[in-house]
């Protein structure tokens, strides 16, 4: 092939020569140039030699940080090549630029000039092909012979590449792997189908169980859209020093008929004899557990429910549901046990109190609605849930409680019992956010509430600023104890109001620390040992609410059934800190109650 470097060719022009020759002549120089450099330039690109090796490109863990904001940037920068779903890049092509594909595989045959990223997706290389850049596979795999055809560095991640779409542009979520949540004992198994025999914990630890174990068998049916699932579970409580008897056992058995996968309906029924837990719209049961191993503090109270139930819902996405169940089950209290605790020392655990005994016919209408951009970490978007209880049967032994909470004898009860979580997170900025959240719950109607479906606003997720239902007053609002401290001590200190009304706000902005730059070890920052990096929000929060009573004698406690306590009545903290994603570090002070010292205290996961 002919190159001006190669050959110099000498033409010699008649004076006479027409202008049309001479353009003629011109065009086929053009094209024969234009050839010369593009096989030059192809020369130059290739390598003489494969570089980086398919093995050492393989990186653990999660995906750092720094990599999914890389990731981010070169997505929502204009001149990206961006293509969503399976793409090929032919032999004998070349692209000029960045490549980012997304949810597909890419596979490249010809040159790519400029960085590649391969975003929840496989990534092949095939003979012939070369990357004059980096490449970067995350939550994907890449199909190359060992050494890669790429003149940067080569980086693959297994873990997903979690994101958000705001228009054209891509918002990263990043991973939350720190603390794994304990598993939870039932769901409906996405694999397929299956049969296993399956030991799990009870996704907690508490002072009347220790450690609850499930285990038995399960199997799953699926067929097109529609799933069958089972779970035969038998439970072995771990707190009475692991003696084989009737109140260490229990049972679960749980069947599900499903139709549609995004959407439809379900049906199924339950069989249960399980320890339950009062006030279960608070801490979540990691986090409690967690403080009960460790701290001898254990911040819900226990019944022993057992029955058996029906159901049916709709549902449309993974965060929308609508459910109706009804069962019948007996109530019974159960007695705290001497469970071992990490660092208990000689503290004791505190009582846990006695519930009213009988047996009860509910019925129980659910609704959740989620239309959060991310549930792990969410931005913006709506969360409720909603649920209406309505109980009827038969007391046979009444719960002690203070003087002046209740009027209640052994005999028949009628109820209806409500409650309501509403959460809306706002994105004020690419870096900030304002979330608000409403929790309302109590009486309804009909006979005054059994002492297990009463409510409490104290501790660390409702108002911080104050100590785990501790009183102030011969009438305390926050768990509607009368008397004397030292009687509601002895009773356990369990929750008492029947209505409750709660309202936090919180303002947060992302931080990022790097105190000896950036460096990526093993393919995860967050594990390097060599320099301290962080990344979270900062968190200023408000929390304002209280508890109140429908029936009983204590005026100062006692409302009308369409009334709400003054607001100069409520209890209000401030405070602030750190949200690691996984784990949070935060100071509360209550502005309402004075002499109180400020409470530091640690969170699993965000605070809402």
């Amino acid at each position: 092939m002919m190159t001006p470097n190669d050959r110099t060719v000498r033409h010699r022009w008649s004076r006479n020569a027409s202008t049309i020759g001479r353009r003629v002549l011109c065009g086929v120089l053009g094209v024969v140039t234009m050839l010369a450099t593009q096989t030059r330039l192809r020369a130059q690109e290739r390598p003489n030699e494969r570089g980086t090796s398919l093995q050492s490109a393989q990186r653990v863990g999660g995906i750092p940080r720094e990599v999914l904001l890389e990731a981010q940037a070169v997505w929502n920068t204009p001149g990206t090549r961006r293509v969503h779903g399976d793409f090929t890049v032919a032999a004998g092509d070349t692209v000029r630029g960045d490549l980012a594909m997304l949810g597909g595989r890419l596979r490249i045959a010809g040159i790519v000039i400029g960085r590649v990223y391969g975003l929840n997706g496989d990534v092949a290389l095939v003979d012939g092909s070369y990357i004059n850049g980096t490449l970067t596979v995350l939550g994907g795999v890449l199909d190359a012979e060992d050494r890669l055809p790429v003149s940067g560095d080569v980086r693959i991640w297994r873990s997903r590449f979690r994101y958000q779409e705001s228009g054209d542009s891509l918002v990263v979520e990043p991973e939350r792997d720190v603390v794994a949540r304990w598993p939870m004992v039932s769901s409906v198994d996405d694999a397929g189908t299956h049969a296993e025999l399956f030991l799990t914990s009870g996704h907690t630890y508490n002072r009347v169980e220790g450690l609850p174990l499930y285990g038995g068998p399960r199997f799953g049916i699926v067929n097109g859209d529609t799933r069958f699932n089972v779970e035969l579970f038998g439970v072995f409580r771990t707190g009475n020093r692991l003696r084989w008897e009737r109140e260490n056992l229990g049972h679960r058995v749980f069947a599900q008929l499903q139709q549609g996968k995004k959407a439809g309906v379900r049906v199924g029924g339950r069989l249960f004899d399980v320890v339950d837990a009062v006030e279960q719209w608070q801490l979540s049961s990691t986090e409690v557990g967690l403080s009960s191993f460790i701290f001898t503090r254990d911040y819900r109270d226990y019944w022993q429910r057992h029955g058996a139930a029906l159901n049916a819902s709709v549902f449309a996405g993974e965060g929308t549901e609508l459910r109706v169940e009804y069962g019948e089950e007996r109530w019974s209290s159960r007695r705290m046990r001497d469970v071992w605790s990490l660092f208990g020392g000689d503290e004791p655990w505190r009582a846990n109190p006695v519930v009213d005994e009988g047996v009860m016919h509910l019925g129980t209408l659910t609704g959740r609605l989620d239309t959060r951009n991310n549930r792990i970490n969410p931005r913006s978007g709506w969360l409720l849930f909603a649920e209406l209880e309505h109980g009827a049967g038969t007391i046979n032994t009444v719960a002690p409680t203070p003087v002046g909470v209740r009027e209640q004898a052994p005999g028949t009860i009628n109820y209806t019992r409500g409650l309501l979580d509403v959460r809306r997170y706002n994105r004020l900025a690419p870096r900030a956010q304002m979330n608000v959240r409403a929790v309302l719950g109590g009486w309804l109607g009909g006979d005054a509430l059994p002492v297990e479906r009463r409510f409490a606003v104290s501790g660390s997720d409702a108002l911080p600023g104050f100590d785990f239902r501790r009183t102030f007053g011969a009438s305390d609002v926050g768990s509607c104890a009368t008397g004397p401290d030292a009687t509601y001590a002895a009773l356990g200190r369990p929750a008492l109001c029947e209505r409750m009304l709660l309202l936090q706000v919180e303002w947060k902005g992302d931080f990022r620390i790097r105190l000896f730059g950036d460096r990526d070890w093993f393919g995860d920052s967050r594990w390097t040992t060599s320099h301290f990096s962080a990344d979270g929000s900062w968190v200023l929060f408000a929390n304002s609410g209280r508890g109140w009573l429908v029936h009983g004698t204590d005026q100062s406690l006692v409302y009308g059934q369409s009334r709400i306590p003054e607001i100069h009545s409520w209890r209000t903290d401030l405070g602030g800190g750190f949200d690691f994603g996984s784990f949070g570090i935060y100071v509360a002070e209550a502005v309402s109650q004075g002499a109180l010292k400020p409470n530091v205290y640690l969170r699993l996961g965000h605070r809402f």
